[in-house]
């Protein structure tokens, strides 16, 4: 493969990984879909060999940091999504004093459930 042709296919990568962050942001499913097809067909035909990718050091620099942005992002986004659903799956129901006297809680369902949101 032609270093033209390795330096094209590496700027096309780092396009896509920035189309996949606004993608994301705005959470355009099949727009990251697409994308993430589009840099898989792109991935499977970029076989460079290390002689090849002399003087594109910077490119590749830009494309880790670029790839490390979108990977924090959808993390940070996947926890956003775990906290809540663990906060409307936790139980909002108060205690109550029983037959006995003790306090205890009630057991039904949880934020959703109960309608306590």
């Amino acid at each position: 493969m032609a270093h033209s042709e390795i330096k094209l296919k590496l700027e096309t990568l780092l396009e896509l990984l920035q189309q996949e962050r606004e993608m994301a942001k705005v959470l355009d499913m099949s727009g990251l879909q697409e994308i993430v097809v589009a840099k898989e067909e792109l991935l499977s035909e970029l076989q460079p060999q290390p002689e090849d990718i002399v003087g594109l050091e910077y490119l590749l620099k830009q494309i880790d940091q670029e790839n490390r942005r979108n990977a924090f992002l959808l993390w940070t986004g996947l926890n956003w999504v775990r906290d809540l659903m663990g906060f409307f799956g936790k139980a909002a129901l108060p205690q109550v004093y029983g037959d006995t006297g003790q306090s205890r809680t009630l057991s039904q369902g949880g934020r959703l459930l109960s309608g306590k949101v």
